[in-house]
């Protein structure tokens, strides 16, 4: 392995360094070298050049070898330290070694030299290409997390619109159904009841059930309608809705419910409505489905600059990480469609539930509210749709 060898000797003694020197020539080294004996010899040393090598007396009479492998490592480079000396005890060898000198080797043995040299550039050398490839390793991830940062946003980005253009076709599905479709069979109940009066007995009962199907028909376009977009959302603001929508869902299932809110004296983000509107949406849906509960308790709190909503029963209950694991296997949106809702909305979502105790959904949201344009637009985009019904 010999070849060029650029070799700093930390050496008081001009004879002992050409012995070194002699040594590493020998063993087929092509030399470049510099003597120094002093601390500020060995830091100019350092300034003006890289070195492969460092060789140091351990002792001299103003520079001992400890102190010039203190500044070369102190310099931080990383390039063998070999301490040669004419007498060393252990202790003096081991304090050496601990202070991060590669090797030591007493002068009268100098045969030992060449071979330490190469063993120590190759170890060099090996971890050079080391600190290179964890470098390029840590690159390589650094860019592969970037681009999954990247991808991750474009995918919540994504996320976030399709939400968004969901609930915008939801509030124009259920305007439609309320005003076009519900005005139209209201003017069929209508002219049917024009009918009977006018009609003889004969005609009477198959114009009651059509007047009867009628109905049905306004019922559930009516519950479509409300289920797709309560217009309670838009018109009224989150707390409203969701006191609506909770006791609409209490009187379907016998559930008994109890909800506290804060009042909010301004209106919130469409977006941020929305979120918190279909978390509770989702959740009361589970404790009716799942939960087999008698009671339930929402509320949502103003806590600082964030809103709390949560969602208690008395039901049940099950294994959280169980059902996360299963809900990923079967592809279920349930908690895993929540939480992401939840999140697109800068939000924390916390599930804390076990066997027979119950279970209890907290959702945390910063809180932002629409500015005045926006408040005043959905006020005008309200007042034309009440016109229209």
């Amino acid at each position: 392995m010999a070849g060029k060898l650029r070799v700093l000797l930390v050496e008081d003694s001009e004879d002992d360094a050409a012995l070194v020197l002699a040594e590493l020539k020998r063993a087929g080294y092509e030399l470049l070298s510099e003597r120094v004996y002093s601390a500020q010899a060995l830091q100019d040393a350092l300034s003006r050049r890289e070195w492969d090598f460092v060789i140091a007396d351990y002792s001299m009479p103003s520079f001992t070898g400890l102190e010039a492998l203190k500044l070369v490592r102190g310099s931080g480079r990383d390039m063998p330290f070999i301490v040669v000396s004419g007498t060393i005890g252990e202790d003096v060898a081991v304090d050496a070694m601990k202070a991060g000198a590669n090797d030591y080797l007493i002068k009268d043995r100098l045969a030992r030299l060449a071979p330490a040299v190469e063993r120590e550039l190759r170890e060099a050398t090996e971890r050079r290409d080391r600190r290179v490839a964890e470098s390029e390793l840590r690159e390589s991830e650094n860019r592969y997390r970037g681009a999954m940062q990247e991808a991750n946003l474009r995918l919540q980005s994504l996320s976030s619109r399709m939400l968004e253009v969901q609930e915008s076709e939801r509030r124009h599905i259920a305007r439609e159904l309320h005003d076009e479709i519900g005005q139209a069979l209201t003017a069929v109940k209508l002219h049917l009841q024009s009918a009977m009066r006018r009609c003889g007995p004969e005609a009477r009962q198959p114009l009651e059930e059509c007047v009867l199907i009628t109905d049905q028909a306004l019922d559930q376009v009516r519950n479509l309608s409300l289920n797709l977009r309560p217009s309670q959302l838009d018109d009224l603001g989150l707390v409203a809705a969701l006191r609506w929508q909770i006791g609409r869902q209490a009187a379907a299932s016998g559930l008994h419910t109890e909800f506290e809110a804060d009042e909010l004296n301004e209106r919130l983000e469409a977006a941020l409505e929305t979120a918190c509107f279909r978390f509770v949406q989702e959740a009361m849906t589970n404790v009716v489905r799942h939960a087999q509960a008698r009671n339930a308790w929402i509320e949502a709190r103003r806590n600082g600059d964030r809103l709390r909503v949560s969602v208690r029963d008395d039901g049940r209950g099950f294994d959280v990480a169980a059902a996360t694991r299963e809900a990923i296997a079967r592809g279920s949106l349930g908690l895993l469609g929540m939480q992401e809702r939840v999140g697109l909305a800068g939000g924390r979502l916390n599930v804390s539930s076990r066997p027979a105790e119950g279970t209890t959904i907290v959702a945390e949201f910063p809180l932002r509210f629409a500015p005045p344009r926006a408040r005043r637009a959905r006020r005008n985009d309200n007042a034309g749709s009440s016109t229209a019904r």
